[in-house]
């Protein structure tokens, strides 16, 4: 007969009472079983999260998705005609610009610098533009920095007068804090009166009864403080708004030049070269000139004229 295998010690059931192990107490594991389904719960929040900002996002690429397509398909469809419309454009231009060029003569190079320095006046403007524009931007800084200084000294401010609210808040809480340790120190908690006296230590410390001298020279101080940032405040906000107002005038200012270019250009070139005739009809696109009437016969010369009819009788 073949040898009995001999079992390792791990693979030997333990006996009761075997070894001296502390049983788990159900209530801990029941505590352990609650942090953990509080992990996967706060995990499953952050997922639900993680997954409502991916559908969104999903949502409105797949909407920009589906306006790209419309848009490359409906070019598509225009595009034969706007092919067409611009070569028979360019063919007018090359025909029409040689005809001008040859009418045009010596005129040229005027019109030209009517042109040239209008452009000029506008790129200037824009220049000058800029420069406003990083005023205002500056000017904002500075008032948004002195809003902020406000924001600070009216706080500083505000803590000054709520002095005696603070200092009774305080020795209340100290004075709960001795009750606690009373309590401690009856039922020989040396432990929990240790870490209060620490706390009360704590709170002494940063408590502290300021005289009514004090407490008028530091409200006196905090309020000049405060009048000074609010003046500095209203300072800046109105320099901001002269700025800001400089940059919309000026800007409306060169948004109506640059839209009135072309009439502004053309009434300058007709004032120069005035337009004395009628346009003649040369590419089929102006009126014919009215005919003038036929002149009437003079009939007072008497050699000429025809003898009136006698009547008979």
């Amino acid at each position: 007969m073949p040898p009995k295998t001999q079992r390792s010690g791990q693979d030997e059931t333990p006996r009761l009472g075997s070894e001296n192990v502390e049983p788990l107490d159900p209530s801990e594991r029941l505590k352990q079983l609650q942090a953990e389904l509080t992990q996967h719960n706060s995990r499953i929040d952050h997922l639900s999260k993680q997954r409502d900002v991916l559908q969104t996002d999903i949502t409105g690429l797949s909407t920009t998705v589906d306006q790209v397509r419309t848009t490359v398909t409906n070019y598509e469809s225009g595009l034969k005609d706007l092919h067409n419309r611009f070569q028979a454009l360019e063919y007018f231009y090359h025909q029409k610009n040689k005809m001008v060029l040859a009418a045009i003569g010596e005129r040229k190079a005027l019109i030209d610098d009517l042109i040239r320095g209008y452009d000029d006046e506008i790129t200037r403007m824009k220049d000058h533009l800029h420069e406003l524009n990083g005023r205002q931007n500056a000017a904002q800084a500075e008032s948004d920095h002195a809003g902020s200084v406000l924001d600070e000294r009216q706080k500083e401010y505000d803590l000054a007068t709520d002095v005696q609210q603070d200092v009774t808040n305080k020795v209340t809480e100290m004075e709960g804090l001795r009750a606690d340790i009373t309590k401690a120190d009856d039922t020989t908690d040396a432990a929990s009166m240790y870490f209060l006296t620490l706390e009360f230590h704590g709170k002494m410390r940063e408590t502290k009864i300021f005289s009514q001298h004090e407490v008028s020279l530091e409200l006196r101080q905090k309020l000049g403080e405060l009048e000074a940032a609010k003046e500095h405040a209203r300072s800046r906000t109105a320099a901001l708004g002269t700025v800001q107002t400089d940059y919309t005038t000026y800007k409306a200012e060169l948004d109506a030049k640059i839209a009135g270019r072309r009439d502004n250009l053309l009434t300058e070139i007709k004032l120069v070269f005035p337009v004395h005739s009628e346009p003649s009809v040369s590419d089929g696109t102006g009126s014919a000139p009215t005919p003038a009437p036929a002149p009437v016969p003079d009939n007072s010369d008497s050699s000429t004229a025809t003898p009136a009819a006698t009547p008979k009788k």
